[in-house]
């Protein structure tokens, strides 16, 4: 087994893969919530993988062709700016890619290490090598989005951006153009929290200033929790650079007009590149003793390339050679055909410099950053019996539904949920043709609530009921205006499914059946309050499908969601199945995008959760 002391890597697990196309796999850089990152060898240097999961990346064309053009933005940046794009493969199920391993800490670690925040040398040393790589990025009209301290590796030569994943030519942005939000609210500019204005590279240039805070002070100027209270005060209020001021007045006036409300009155990367300059020399070491001493055994790992012990894996079509059995002597083999000899590809040029580089995921396993987070897919998930192909869903079955008769039905129902109580957001009947089965089958769900593939899942939208284990239990699906048996049973006379009906439209206040409260918007981010507020009134705007927009009536936003789990926010109302809501069981308003439904966040604002029932995913529709 390859020895990973030092190397920032776990031992790969059980479920991990051994190989990822030809790149054998060492151990586990880290995971997130849209995929994992591996340590591999190839080409006799270390990398990082990054594979998508499965259940993220779907049958979403559109989301595989956003990836591609991410991965050719990745592959613009030059060498110094980040880790280097070296391998990747955009069709394979699932998508993967690799870039340079980096030696190095995230500044995140690196201040846990040394105990608390940096001292003034390295301050500015932070500043000019992280301004560095931003004028190298802005160059390119390309806006890193997401620039924080999980996303800042340090080295022993310096220091390298990383989580590049949702780069991309601004004027080109996807997300920007449906108003979806990309970033950590603690590190947000605010045009990013509001939502309202096109992203630059003076969005980037906040987020230095408060990571240059955070790294002087120990916390970020503007609070790090993650709610709407952090965006609210990044928009409005002062940041609290006091500590940072008594350290080092230069450097807290710098950083102040970084955190210019204003981005025209905030510097360039440029400009503070050559503020930082006038402050060196910078020798070695460049970092605190225990963070050099770390930074040491990670490079000193990667200078010495181990190949993992990984069993070659037969080509499709091959049978691998059976072992021999105890005291047995093998077989003759029969002559062996002329082997086919391939040229031997040539060698390209390495760089001296080793660049250890944790790629595009999104949040931290072990310390470890993935990069590739916030690549929000726009279509939404999908339910199938294991990983075979389906049609598209327009939404998420209920999983709470049930045939009649209290059994799974084994058939996918339209994309309508039952009937609800007058009180309820959203009524509507079970489309006509349907009888049978109205509870359809349920997506299975991936650990933590993502939608992912289900074994025995239906597939909606193809006409045909799908096998759960109820053999000869015929039921109509719907959607093609014909009816298939399952597992063999009788067919049933051609019926045609009508439409979901949309709610009815109106302007309402929606109550929560935990805490009474309402859905509320703060600037660009949902809340919820006083029932009373003017931002408590919502227009609901129908779609024949069944699926509806919620429009804030003062602000005149939609109200949109982000991954499971993550914050809700309110703004662009363009197309897009972030911004579409379904009336599901118990009043519930399940979002197409997540799959997830409408919730209370632990410490404020709102979130989407996998569906459970519970009273604080009720919402009450109110005139």
């Amino acid at each position: 087994m390859l020895e990973l002391t030092g190397s920032g890597a776990e031992p790969l697990e059980a479920e991990d893969p051994r190989r990822i196309g030809s790149i054998p796999l060492a151990g586990r850089l880290g995971a997130g919530g849209m995929g994992r990152v591996y340590l591999g060898v190839r080409e006799g240097r270390y990398v990082a993988v990054k594979q998508l999961l499965s259940s993220v990346v779907g049958e979403d064309q559109d989301f595989l062709r956003r990836f591609g053009h991410e991965l050719d933005n990745l592959a613009r940046l030059p060498a110094d700016a980040t880790a280097p794009l070296l391998d990747s493969d955009r069709t394979a199920t699932p998508p993967w890619f690799a870039t340079a391993y980096i030696p190095g800490l995230t500044l995140r670690e690196a201040i846990a290490l040394h105990g608390g925040p940096l001292p003034v040398r390295a301050l500015w040393l932070l500043l000019r090598e992280a301004a560095a790589g931003l004028v190298a990025v802005h160059a390119l009209d390309m806006v890193h989005r997401d620039l924080k301290p999980s996303n800042i590796m340090l080295t022993l030569d310096g220091l390298t951006l990383i989580d590049f994943g949702v780069a991309r030519a601004a004027e080109q942005s996807q997300l920007t153009r449906t108003g979806m939000v990309v970033g950590t609210p603690a590190y947000m500019a605010p045009e990013q929290a509001s939502g309202r204005r096109r992203l630059s590279g003076a969005t980037d240039v906040f987020a230095l200033g408060s990571v240059l805070a955070y790294a002087a002070c120990g916390q970020p100027p503007f609070g790090d929790e993650s709610g709407h209270g952090v965006l609210y005060r990044i928009v409005h209020e002062e940041p609290d650079l006091e500590p940072l001021r008594e350290l080092e007045p230069d450097l807290a006036e710098l950083v102040a007009t970084c955190l210019d409300k204003d981005p025209e009155g905030r510097p360039t990367a440029a400009e503070l590149l050559e503020r930082a300059c006038a402050h060196g020399p910078f020798t070695d070491p460049l970092w605190p003793e225990a963070v050099t001493e770390r930074l040491a055994e990670r490079a000193a790992f990667a200078a010495h390339v181990q190949e993992p012990d990984v069993p070659t894996i037969p080509l499709t079509g091959e049978k691998a050679e059976p072992e021999p059995e105890p005291g047995k002597e093998p077989a003759a083999a029969a002559p062996a055909p002329p082997a086919t000899v391939r040229p031997e590809p040539t060698e390209r040029r390495r760089r001296t410099r080793v660049l250890l580089a944790v790629l595009p995921v999104v949040v931290v396993a072990g310390g470890t950053t993935l990069a590739v987070q916030h690549l929000p897919y726009t279509s939404a998930p999908q339910a199938g019996a294991g990983n075979s192909p389906s049609a598209p869903v327009t939404a998420p079955a209920d999983p709470t539904a049930s045939a009649a008769g209290g059994s799974p039905s084994g058939t996918a129902a339209p994309a309508q949920p039952p009937a609800q109580d007058p009180g309820q957001a959203g009524t509507g009947a079970p489309p006509a043709g349907a009888a049978g089965g109205v509870g359809g089958a349920a997506p299975g769900t991936e650990p933590g609530g993502d939608p992912g593939s289900g074994a025995g899942g239906a597939q909606p939208g193809s006409g045909g009921a799908a096998n759960s284990g109820n053999a000869g239990n015929p039921a109509n699906a719907g959607g093609s205006g014909s009816t298939r048996p399952s597992n063999g049973g009788t067919s049933t006379a051609p019926t045609t499914a009508a439409p979901p009906a949309p709610p009815a439209s109106g302007t309402y206040r929606f109550r929560n059946g935990n805490n009474s409260k309402c859905i509320t918007q703060v600037f660009g981010a949902s809340d919820y309050g006083d029932c009373a507020d003017a931002s408590a009134r919502w227009t609901v705007q129908g779609r024949p499908d069944g699926s509806f927009k919620l429009v804030n009536e003062r602000g005149g936003g939609c109200l949109y969601a982000n991954m499971l789990g993550q914050a809700v926010f309110v703004g662009d109302c363009s197309n897009g199945t972030a911004q579409l809501w379904r009336t599901g069981s118990g009043g519930s308003l399940r979002n197409d995008f997540s799959g997830g439904c409408l919730d209370l966040g632990m410490s404020g604002g709102l979130v989407t959760k996998t569906c459970g029932g519970e009273a604080s995913q009720r919402w009450t529709r109110q005139s």
